[in-house]
């Protein structure tokens, strides 16, 4: 979308922002101060029941559950998805396992920022940037450690009651985060970002625009500094107790951290703050240091797997393709070479190589760097083609490159070779259209 087109959406988006954040209704009905600490799932015996207001949260985490799933994109990979849940499965303890009213069941959501969150209920959702960023299945455990611990340590109950026992209301710590979600668009808004601006309001009208307070405040805020460590500290134990190699806890918060050289870093959430994560790796640390040290030193824990790297190559490509149409191209060409470690044949990862050399050459400051980036772009498409001759777009690419630069007779093969391979093409005119020029010179 470009920037023109972008502003008029990005200022509804804000209005519609801000319309929802004065729109509060405090808890009613103050009973007195609430235990604010709670056993967790499986403590107490196989047959699990939560209390009153417990069962309010779930009914309210459900509704929540049903809107997000309405409007968010999931990402379709039922392969994946079992995935995911094997490992999630090889993480909880038995206690857990053998729960029926809390079920652990993970999902991946299709958008490139660096999230993460779980309802009360045991839905975790991931989205496909933080998954894409990860690099082995130990650093995979411990994120859907720490989301899990979320879940069967009863946060949400908890962080519900403290404020509860504060009489603040429990909607008011995900107003806080709405505002300043919309404050952060509203900044970019106006120093002419209209890109980034369009991007978090995308964002947060999913979560603030529909009223998910409580995915809000998992992916947002978090549940509060002590329970966040606690969370980090449980799920680092049951990644260990599952075999993996604890050394990589430190190491997932160090690469969230990594902007990639992009200067339209717009993390809003709580896995890509700064200034937590550092406080996370550190605690990682102490507890290397501590609890765990020596463990995973001897080579039987599990550091990664076959399995995760096939199941996030096409998932890291993918990704990138969002990651360039927002502009981030240092992270779309990160993903882009995960993929082509493992399969550097792959003819739709260099295609999209080729892509972000195109967008990098619009974007040059002068002749010779575009020059640079126009005849990487054309390597890129060029190779796609020979590795896969039946792959039409990077013939389509190479015929536009080719007619801008004045090559006419190299752009009439390219688009002729493209219709050839899809006559059906939604831009199939258009590119007759061009051959027409072409021909009647």
């Amino acid at each position: 979308m470009s920037k023109t087109a972008a502003r008029p959406q990005a200022l509804e988006n804000i209005r519609s922002l801000a319309s929802v954040i004065v729109i509060v209704s405090l808890l009613a009905g103050q009973t007195g101060c609430l235990s604010t600490s709670v056993p967790p799932v499986g403590a107490e015996g196989p047959a699990f029941k939560p209390t009153s207001d417990e069962r309010r949260l779930w009914d309210q985490a459900r509704e929540e559950e049903r809107k997000l799933r309405d409007k968010a994109t999931l990402y379709q990979d039922p392969i994946l998805e079992d995935y995911l849940n094997q490992v999630a499965d090889r993480l909880a303890p038995p206690e857990v396992k053998g729960q029926e009213a809390i079920r652990i069941r993970v999902f991946a959501i299709k958008d490139p920022t660096l999230n993460a969150f779980t309802y009360p209920t045991g839905s975790i959702y991931v989205h496909t940037g933080l998954l894409a960023r990860l690099e082995n299945e130990a650093q995979l455990a411990v994120v859907l450690g720490h989301e899990m611990t979320h879940a069967t340590h009863r946060h949400a109950l908890e962080f519900e009651r403290s404020a509860r026992n504060k009489a603040i209301g429990f909607s008011i710590a995900s107003i806080a985060a709405s505002i300043w979600v919309a404050g952060k668009a509203g900044a970019r808004a106006e120093e002419g970002d209209w890109r980034d601006a369009y991007m978090v309001n995308q964002i947060g009208n999913i979560l603030v625009g529909l009223g998910l307070q409580l995915a809000f405040i998992a992916a947002v805020n978090g549940f509060g500094r002590e329970l966040e460590r606690e969370a980090d500290e449980v799920g680092l134990e049951r990644t260990v107790a599952a075999g993996y190699d604890p050394r990589q806890g430190p190491r997932v918060f160090e690469i969230l951290k990594d902007d990639r050289g992009d200067d339209r870093k717009m993390e809003v959430f709580f896995f890509g703050s700064h200034p937590r994560l550092d406080e996370r790796i550190a605690d990682m640390k102490e507890l290397l240091s501590t609890r765990y040290s020596g463990v995973g030193e001897a080579g039987r824990a599990t550091t990664d797997t076959r399995e995760f790297q096939m199941r996030m190559r096409v998932l890291a490509r993918d990704d990138a393709v969002e990651n360039i149409r927002l502009g981030r191209f240092g992270n779309a060409e990160a993903e882009v070479k995960k993929v082509l470690d493992l399969t550097p044949n792959d003819p739709v990862a260099h295609y999209l190589l080729g892509q972000i050399a195109e967008k990098r050459m619009a974007e040059a400051k002068d002749r010779a760097a575009g020059d640079k980036q126009l005849d990487k772009a054309l390597e890129e498409y060029q190779l796609a083609a020979r590795l896969d001759p039946r792959y039409a777009d990077p013939y389509r690419a190479i015929g536009i490159l080719r007619y801008k630069n004045g090559e006419k007779d190299e752009a009439l093969a390219a688009f002729k070779r493209y219709l050839d391979l899809k006559p059906d093409a939604p831009d199939a005119q258009q590119i007759r259209d061009y051959i027409l020029e072409i021909q009647a010179r």
